[in-house]
């Protein structure tokens, strides 16, 4: 499946989730909906965590 939105990346047939914002770990699993995702603290405004690799 392709996202244009959501930060999907599939190691052995397992998807991982991330913040579009900081770039954790959201949720694992196979199946996440094409849209942007946030982690609390990014929503919040208080995230000070770095998006590590750009993408």
């Amino acid at each position: 499946m392709d996202y244009e939105h959501a930060i999907v990346k599939f190691e052995d047939g397992i998807g991982t989730l991330f913040c579009n914002g900081c770039g954790i770990i959201i949720a694992e699993g196979a199946q996440h909906e094409d849209r942007e995702h946030y982690c609390t603290m990014c929503m919040s405004g208080n995230c000070k965590a770095k998006f590590k690799d750009g993408n």
